[in-house]
This record gives structure tokens, sequence and C-alpha cells, in this order.
């Protein structure tokens, strides 16, 4: 078996900002005068603080139904979790996607509202941060809440 091609690391972290941000305009916009510019120094960088600034630019979108870049965007996505290295898709699951699903709350149906945009690799991954804090106890609910649905 072939092994990836790693395009994506953490010593080059302003390429994966700059993928994650790319074919978006306004997300360009936000991250060049918002998140960027805060650094004198791109060595001072808080990689986790960035890219909270992302999914909390993601979340207000979410919520405002301004949903028609985010194809673009999770297509970026998935391609930095297929080519990224470890701590790179670290960083966008625990960092964009642990962002995204805290800072929606309730307000925000992150269980499944987001399935038509994540890519396989990012699905799982997605899931799977939903498993680990919800110890598959969501699924349940959401099966016992379709049923019920059903029945009114």
């Amino acid at each position: 078996m072939k092994k990836t091609e790693i395009k994506y690391q953490q010593s080059d972290i302003e390429k994966v900002f700059q993928k994650l941000i790319s074919n978006w305009n306004e997300l360009t916009d936000f991250y060049n005068s918002e998140v960027k510019i805060e650094y004198d120094n791109q060595n001072d960088r808080l990689n986790y603080m960035d890219i909270g600034e992302i999914s909390r630019f993601i979340v207000e979108k979410k919520k405002a139904e301004q949903t028609e870049t985010f194809q673009i965007f999770f297509e970026n996505v998935e391609e930095i979790m297929i080519y990224g290295e470890h701590y790179v898709k670290e960083l966008i699951v625990i960092g964009l996607f642990e962002g995204i699903q805290n800072i929606g709350g309730t307000e925000i149906d992150y269980y499944n509202s987001f399935d038509k945009w994540l890519k396989p690799n990012s699905l799982k991954a997605w899931r799977e941060l939903i498993d680990f804090w919800e110890n598959e106890d969501w699924k349940k609910t959401l099966e016992s809440e379709k049923i019920l649905n059903k029945k009114k």
C-alpha cells in the first residue's frame, strides 16, 4: 500500500490555514483582518486559538443559515485531513471540529446538520469526536427521537 504524501505540516502552519480559507473570500478577509493580523512574529502563533476563531466564524454562518460556501470549505478540510501530518489532523479535529461543536452547543444540530458537507475522513473524525465525549449515547437519543417523531 502506497503511503499518503504529507502536504500539510506544523512547520508550515500558514499553508494549512491558507488551504482552509481558500476559495471563500469572506473567510479569507476575516482571517487576514481578525486572526493573522494579531501576530507581529508568526513564531508567536497560537494555532488552536486561530482555528477557534475560524470555528466561531463557521458557527455564526451556520446559525445565520449562510452555508452556501460550506461545500468548498469542507472540501478543503478533507484535503487537510488526507494530506496532513498527525499534528495538523489533530488541529482540525480538536481545534476546528470540537470548536464548532462546543461553540454551537445547543444552538445548532452538530450531530447531523454538517453531514451533507463533511467528506468521508472528516465525517469519520467528526463522529468519533462526538462518540468520545458522549459515549455513543447520542446515537441512541437520535434514534429514539426519530421513532417518536414518526408516531406523531
